[in-house]
């Protein structure tokens, strides 16, 4: 998977190029060094200087503070570094870089903040809040009442223009905004900074996006809104200072959209948008995407999938921060299954459910979404108009794979091997014969793709904030999805369907051939009733490699990603039902799937697995690292085994007894010795297994001295092996140059032999000329790389001796 260590991705402190004219140096999510403050630290205002030491302070992520207030306007949505509560004041220190000062035209400062704060440049102070008593603070200086924004993300307006104090202070170089803020009492119950800080603040405002569209292996829709019509230019390339290609539209418009194409597979750009006359956003480390793979690609992809998420508080917000947490892998797509901006699915709530909600992801990833009943209050897909369609660009002449739908209201797309579709549970025709229906089939039975997951707003089964066994719940449509789409996704084989609308977590069992109310639910349509941990019952097995019927597809109701309600979540077709706020990821590699449902305090609540090819046996590998060392010794061990693997069995010593089922176990060696390593990968099918042999070298001190080293004719000789050894170095010298040099080894040595060999014998094919003599001298190594004394003829020499030949430029290393 796609790490966020890549070029673009870099999370470091930002670059502001000569030609650059718009950066944001510092936000929320930069590393910074900060001291929280519940007693007087005792260093007045130095730490505002640049040069001030703070190598021995913590190390944090804006934003910062504290939150104790568990009610529903929570500022701990804001906090990514938490300081303990009663804090008096943090002061905060972040570097960042101006190439060139003199191509500096304004500078802007802003924060989400509770109470007041504080900010200097290189030790000039270039603001100073209102509620701040004072502009030359104590560590305890109370401020007045100011309260954060508690919003899904930071809230910095208004932005200050500090260009006449600020551009002043800057440097060519590294330069230091430190920030302090303030806490108006030690019992308050929130203390929250999160700043940001814009070097050449663009004269039009981008006020949405830029977001990211139709993202193939060769192509890419880039989008955003600015307050003020301009023509529109994307830059891009592989760096944030190399973005030397250019696609301009001329139109003027507020509503920006270009799409680039010729795009190579499986590579990262770095882009910025703008007008062709100014960049508003982008071209630094925070603006970037992948393309994809071509289309049947086996490689790992990770999936993020949100449902009812369009709340816009810190329930939402929450939601995300625990999902940008989890882990920094890369997000290839997500997904939001419906509802996406509450109540009414008006302009003004996407602004802020969406774009102001989610602008890291949606600026590094595609999203694809499906339309919900909230959504459709004010979008129509009869006409495709409304906030819904006027928000998103989709695939309705399958620009993005599969089988054109002719219209935005359902669509399909491929990625690496997975095939995605989209469906309208809403406000299409939903029965047999419909437009809906017969493309679905069409498109079904066109893709070749290992994995199909199908993704609509309305559940076929749940027992969450709706009922599925009403067949009047929400018009009809989760029986109508239930009945009508569910045989046709049975028929082609789909693997996964995700959805939301009950505002739960509830995740079925295996299931095939299930069209009717929960009483209908017979034991033959459970393919496997089992819960799909590999740490339990097992995988979901399917035998057939890509798409096969009838073998059965896990139903998903994620529709807790904004709000929580009621239920009675008993519906027998579930494995599990949740009354928790969260979101789903998805890890798709080969023919293996992985489900996480990701709580709002980061902790996984559920996982499952879906393995194909089953029917074929695995291949087993495997690789350990370190794989030498002194004991004891700590090896961790990765499985490689083809992907549809679903047990493992370890036998890690070389003692025939296994000692792990884990899939990637961590084993400690105390003794030292020489290990074999064992891994039977199985399925239902049979398994496969790869040993190891001696894969694991654990040392325990210097390998003894060799002994019997005897010469079978002029030219060989041998010895026996020693213990703690692993490999033998082998040295050559002059006997009769030895002897003129009064036993200096370092002058008289004239060859490695042997250079670690595991064998207990070496060969010399240069026989003595007249009056010409040799020695030979061995010594053991260990698999650690320690090394036991140079020997000769069986008698240990002194430890000197060793030190003079190291320095002999053909002695073994």
């Amino acid at each position: 998977m796609r790490q966020l260590s890549a070029s673009c991705a870099l999370v470091a402190a930002l670059v502001l190029a000569t030609a650059t004219p718009a950066q944001v140096v510092v936000d929320h999510y930069d590393s910074m060094r900060y001291l929280d403050n519940s007693s007087d630290p005792g260093i007045g205002l130095s730490w505002v200087q640049g040069t001030f030491d703070d190598s021995g302070w913590n190390t944090g992520t804006y934003g910062i503070g504290f939150e104790t207030d568990t009610g529903d306007s929570r500022a701990d949505v804001l906090i990514e570094t938490t300081v303990p509560s009663g804090t008096r004041s943090v002061y905060t220190r972040v570097e960042f870089q101006i190439d060139d000062v003199s191509a500096v035209q304004n500078l802007f400062l802003g924060a989400d903040y509770d109470d007041g704060f504080e900010a200097w440049i290189n030790g000039v102070q270039v603001f100073c809040s209102s509620q701040m008593p004072t502009c030359s603070p104590s560590w305890d200086s109370v401020p007045g009442s100011h309260e954060s924004s508690n919003a899904p993300t930071p809230d910095v307006t208004p932005l200050q223009d500090i260009s006449a104090a600020g551009i002043g202070a800057l440097q060519n170089g590294t330069n230091v905004l430190a920030i302090g803020v303030w806490n108006r009492s030690g019992t308050s119950s929130d203390l929250v900074l999160s700043p940001r800080l814009i070097v050449n603040r663009p004269s039009v405002a981008v006020t949405r996006g830029p977001y990211l569209q139709q993202l193939t292996d060769t192509g890419v829709i880039i989008r955003w809104r600015t307050a003020t019509a301009t023509d529109s230019r994307v830059h891009f390339g592989p760096f944030p200072d190399e973005l030397s290609q250019t696609v301009d539209d001329p139109a003027v418009t507020t509503e920006h959209s270009i799409t680039l194409t010729g795009l190579s597979p499986n590579t990262e750009y770095c882009y910025s948008v703008g007008s062709t006359t100014e960049v508003l956003a982008g071209d630094d480390l925070q603006h970037f995407f992948w393309t994809g793979p071509p289309a049947g690609t086996r490689q790992p992809v990770r999936v993020w999938a949100i449902g009812d998420s369009g709340t816009a508080n810190a329930d939402a917000g929450e939601v995300r921060r625990a999902y940008e947490r989890y882990d920094e892998i890369y997000t290839d797509l997500w997904l939001m299954l419906g509802d996406n901006a509450y109540d009414d699915g008006t302009d003004a709530e996407y602004q802020a459910a969406v774009f102001e909600t989610y602008p890291r992801q949606l600026r590094t990833s595609a999203v694809w979404p499906t339309l919900g009943n909230h959504d459709s209050r004010n979008s129509f897909s009869d006409t495709l108009s409304g906030p819904y369609y006027d928000s998103f660009e989709l695939p309705a002449a399958a620009q993005a794979g599969g089988i054109a739908s002719g219209t935005e209201a359902y669509y399909s797309f491929d990625y690496a091997n997975i095939h995605f579709i989209s469906l309208n549970s809403d406000d299409v025709d939903r029965t047999p014969g419909s437009a809906m229906l017969t493309w679905l089939e069409q498109d079904l039975a066109d893709t070749l793709q290992d994995w199909i997951i199908a993704f609509w707003h309305h559940p076929p089964y749940t027992k969450g904030s709706h009922d599925s066994d009403d067949v009047g719940d929400s018009g009809g449509r989760l029986f109508d999805m239930r009945e009508y789409v569910l045989p046709l996704l049975d028929d082609y084989g789909v693997d996964l369907v995700l959805t939301g609308h009950s505002h739960s977590y509830e995740r079925s069992f295996l299931l095939d051939g299930h069209y009717g109310i929960s009483s209908t639910l017979a034991p033959a349509m459970v393919l496997d009733d089992g819960d799909g941990r590999l740490s339990g019952d097992g995988a979901y097995e399917k035998l057939s490699s890509g798409s096969a019927p009838y073998e059965g597809a896990v139903y998903l109701v994620a529709g807790s990603s904004g709000k929580l309600s009621g239920g009675t979540f008993d519906h027998p077709a579930m494995a599990l039902s949740l009354q928790e706020l969260g979101s789903v990821v998805l890890d798709v590699f080969g023919d293996r799937l992985d489900a996480s449902f990701l709580r709002d305090d980061g902790t996984v609540r559920d996982v499952f697995t879906i393995v194909k090819s089953t029917a074929t046996p695995p291949a087993a590998e495997f690789e350990g690292s370190p794989l030498s060392g002194a004991a004891p010794l700590t090896v961790d061990f990765l499985d490689l085994s083809s992907t549809n693997t679903t047990g493992w069995s370890w036998d890690l010593d070389g003692d025939a007894i296994d000692d792990s089922t884990d899939r990637d176990p961590t084993f400690t060696y105390t003794q030292p010795g020489s290990y074999t390593v064992r891994l039977t990968a199985s399925n239902q099918s049979g398994a496969g297994q790869e040993q190891k042999t001696g894969y694991v070298c654990v040392s325990g001190s210097d390998p003894a001295r060799v002994a019997q080293l005897l010469f079978g004719d002029s030219t060989t000789f041998s010895w026996s092996a020693a213990s703690l050894a692993t490999g033998y170095d082998v040295l050559k010298g002059d006997l009769g140059q030895l002897r003129a040099a009064n036993g200096d080894f370092s002058t008289a040595i004239t060859e490695c032999l042997g250079d670690n060999d595991a064998s207990t014998s070496a060969a010399d094919p240069s026989a003595p000329g007249a009056g010409q003599s040799f020695f030979y001298l061995v010594r053991g190594v260990s698999c650690a790389g320690e090394t036991g004394s140079y020997d000769s003829a069986g008698a240990q020499q002194a430890g000197p001796r060793d030190a003079s030949i190291g320095g002999s430029p053909a002695a073994c290393p």
